[in-house]
This record gives C-alpha cells, structure tokens and sequence, in this order.
C-alpha cells in the first residue's frame, strides 16, 4: 500500500520499523503511574514538569522533553492497553496520510510558523506499508487532549479524548497508523509546499 509520511530523519530506502524513534520509553512511567492510581500519575506529572523547567534554565528543552505530550502519549497508551489492545501503539507505529493534501495540512499546522530553517528539514515521503489493513483515527483528537492537558493539567479530562480517538471517532483529518514495517521509496517534497 503507497501512502505518505513526513519525517526529517529518514532517507529513501529506509524501514520504518516498530518504535524507531524509542519514544515508548518516554511515555511509560506515564502508562505505569496511571496502573497504580490518578494520584501515582500526578506525582510523575509534577516531576516531569520540574525536569523539564531545570532543562529549560540551560536551553536543553525540545520535543523529547515536553512532559504535556509524554503524559497525554501516556494516558491513550494505558487505554489502548486497557480497552482496545488489539489496536496499534501510537508510540511504536508510525503515522502516513493517503493524500498529499492532508500532509500539507499537518504542515501548515504543526510548522506553519516555523523558520525557513526549520521547514527545510522536514521531507515528505511516499513509503510502500506492509499492511493490508491499517486503522485511521483522529490526529486532532489527541491535539484536543493535549491541549487540556496543558491547559488543565487534569488526567480525568483526557481519557475520554482517549476513548473517542481508539473508537475510530473522525470529525477531522485521519491519521494512519501502524506498527507494520515501511519502506521509504521515494521523496516528494517538492509536493509539499
């Protein structure tokens, strides 16, 4: 199956394979701490933010330290765990579009604003998935979720968000995920802009 996937690490000839990125390491004491209760969960949330404020202090903060997303990633992983397992990880699969189009619009929204730099790095793909049934949800689903997150900084108002996005609830853009090998076969970004 051909679709598309934006990445600024891969080349063409590539595989994208299972958790290539090791984010679930990121997101786990998240998944665990919610196990052992809501309070548990807090407790790693407020540690995570005071890690990531002392990195900030010496200019170390990118995505990898964004404890908002961590959280957000760890909570619909403890749902998909708990309620829809059968369904793909979204920290070990990866994440394709069947239209340029809908690539353009993640562009815009997630770099839009972003330095020429910036936007230079990012490159679209057209990869070949080994997987005859992949399963779309909702990428603004877990953009609302993280949204409340950052806002509220209340686990209890996500899980629903969780809930609906594992349903396969689509009011917005779908995302294709899967945990399937992918190999990259060719760049297209000049499609892109």
């Amino acid at each position: 199956m051909i679709l598309y996937h934006m990445s600024d690490t891969l080349c063409v000839g590539d595989v994208l394979k299972r958790d290539f990125k090791d984010n679930l390491s990121l997101a786990e004491p998240f998944v665990k701490a919610l196990t052992v209760s809501e309070e548990c969960f807090n407790s790693v949330f407020l540690s995570a933010k005071y890690l990531r404020a002392s990195l900030k202090k010496f200019g170390l903060c990118d995505m990898q330290t964004d404890h908002i997303k961590w959280a957000a990633e760890g909570i619909f992983e403890y749902i998909r765990r708990a309620e829809f397992p059968k369904l793909p990880c979204r920290l070990t699969g990866s994440y394709f579009f069947d239209s340029i189009e809908s690539c353009r619009e993640l562009f815009e929204e997630d770099w839009g604003s972003a330095s020429e730099e910036e936007h230079s790095k990012i490159r679209l793909f057209e990869v070949e998935l080994d997987d005859s049934a992949p399963r779309k949800f909702d990428m603004r689903l877990f953009d609302e979720a993280y949204d409340l997150l950052w806002e509220n900084e209340n686990p209890a108002e996500i899980i629903p968000i969780a809930r609906k996005y594992f349903s396969g609830e689509i009011v917005g853009t779908a995302e294709i995920l899967s945990e399937a090998p992918a190999r990259v076969i060719r760049d297209i970004t000049d499609q892109l802009r």
